[in-house]
């Protein structure tokens, strides 16, 4: 628990149980960044948007990816702290950035992620059951609250073993596709987008760079080595390679099966316009049965997502509690931790029953606009840390030092700004709404309770390390 006090401790206490290696953190991570997700639940959206231009918008989504990964990378080291991106902005950029941050990556995402993935998971799983996607999609979402109960590293053991079923789907998918290809290659390079009727036209910049957005949602995740940071053994030293390789296997397992479906598929009119493309390519390209082996696959593949974020999202909630941003009964309440399982419980309900909630009167395709409209803000919000930091605080102590700097978060800033541009407008109303909401709250709550709540200490492997310089 923080101190909350003037005077109080100046570091957080170890309360979770620091034992996962740079591999289970990884196996953890790749699966909150969902491979099978991106590929399988994430592109059809794609598809409908950009056509043929579906695979190279992941491809330029990756460099927005990269460049935050950069970003990540560097800060991560340097704060390993639970909350992840929140609580090195509201140290860097100050309380008021740092808690709409928070804000969006905390209590709105926890809500809106998991209910995307689950919904998608629901959605394959009715080629074998016949079954209401959404109430099946709450299921899976308070299945996967449960397990995130017993401990993140029978979590990181699970999703290890899923993990190589979700690749094996991926590969199958990909190697299945190129075989059985009936296009030129070049195909790809030319992004057309096709009507219903089979009328050609070409992609434009604009729909292009809405695209951007849903592509960087697909990668979203990778980001989540920080959130692990106090459960991992030398994080100051393994949260950096746990970003770039969750980075790698998701950038992998969103393009080639994308690719291979954009070649394969006998008619790119039904592939941009079916309700369920990865359906019909899968029975175009192997029959009824593999799609249904493969819909399992992919099913199998989500629910390790579903596992993955579960715990992901508690801990952002936790740390919220441990950092007193709440009236302090609902502050304890999140910052509890199990006495057996050393994990945050209510947090971890509480992300459960929400995102059962939201997927009760939602849909994919909504669900995932709005959230790529939101991470473009934080987005910002995080390559703006990185380029400050180094400018506020060159003595800090740096285990890892992105290269090239500043180019890379100037790149992300850039990127995400082209990305809002093109948001249509309820996606936009929807991410500046939650940015006033959280400046209301700060303003008109934290802000004058600054001695006692909100507050930034150091991280719970080094007591005596000072974090709080620059803070506003």
């Amino acid at each position: 628990m923080s101190g909350t006090q003037p005077g109080g401790p100046k570091a957080y206490k170890q309360e979770l149980k620091r034992d996962l290696s740079l591999w289970e953190n990884t196996s953890l991570v790749v699966s909150a960044t969902t491979p099978a997700t991106g590929a399988f639940i994430i592109a059809p959206v794609l598809f409908g948007l950009n056509g043929t231009g579906a695979a190279l918008t992941f491809c330029i989504a990756a460099v927005l990816g990269l460049s935050l990964a950069y970003c990540w990378a560097e800060l991560g080291a340097a704060y390993p702290i639970a909350g992840g991106d929140y609580t090195f902005i509201a140290r860097i950029l100050g309380r008021a950035p740092g808690f709409v941050s928070m804000f969006i990556t905390g209590p709105v995402q926890a809500v809106l992620i998991p209910a995307v993935v689950a919904l998608g998971m629901a959605e394959y799983l009715r080629v074998v059951v016949d079954v209401d996607a959404n109430v099946l999609g709450a299921v899976i979402i308070i299945g996967g609250a449960v397990i995130a109960l017993f401990g993140v590293r029978l979590n990181a053991i699970a999703v290890t073993v899923l993990l190589v079923v979700e690749i094996l789907a991926v590969v199958l998918v990909a190697v299945a596709g190129f075989i059985k290809v009936q296009r030129p290659v070049t195909t790809l390079l030319h992004p057309e987008v096709i009507d219903a009727h089979g009328i050609a036209s070409p992609l434009t910049l604009s729909a292009l760079i809405a695209g951007i957005a849903v592509g960087s949602f697909a990668y979203n995740g990778f980001q989540g080595a920080l959130i692990f940071s106090e459960e991992t053994v030398s994080a100051r030293r393994n949260v950096a390679r746990a970003v770039f390789i969750a980075l790698g296997v998701a950038v992998a397992c969103e393009v080639f099966p994308v690719a291979a479906a954009t070649l394969a598929a006998p008619s790119l009119a039904e592939l941009s316009n079916s309700a369920n493309p990865w359906q019909y390519v899968l029975t175009a390209i192997g029959g009824d049965t593999f799609n249904t082996v493969i819909s399992l696959g992919i099913a199998v593949a989500v629910l390790n997502a579903v596992i993955a974020l579960m715990p992901y999202y508690a801990r952002i909630l936790y740390s919220t509690g441990r950092d007193m941003a709440w009236p302090e009964p609902i502050s304890r309440a999140l910052r509890g931790v199990h006495p057996k399982y050393g994990t945050p419980w209510l947090a971890t309900i509480l992300v459960g029953i929400g995102g059962a909630v939201m997927i009760l009167c939602s849909d994919v395709a909504t669900l995932t606009t709005w959230t790529g409209a939101l991470l473009a803000v934080e987005f910002i919000l995080v390559a703006a840390s990185a380029l400050v930091s180094r400018l506020r605080t060159p003595g800090l102590d740096r285990p890892y030092r992105m290269p090239l700097w500043p180019l890379w978060p100037i790149v992300a800033i850039v990127m995400s700004i082209a990305v809002l541009s093109q948001q249509v407008r309820a996606d936009l109303i929807v991410a500046g709404a939650s940015v006033l909401l959280a400046l209301a709250y700060y303003v008109l709550y934290l802000r004058p309770r600054g001695e006692t709540h909100f507050l930034m200490l150091a991280p719970p492997d080094e007591e005596h390390r000072e974090l709080t310089a620059g803070m506003a």
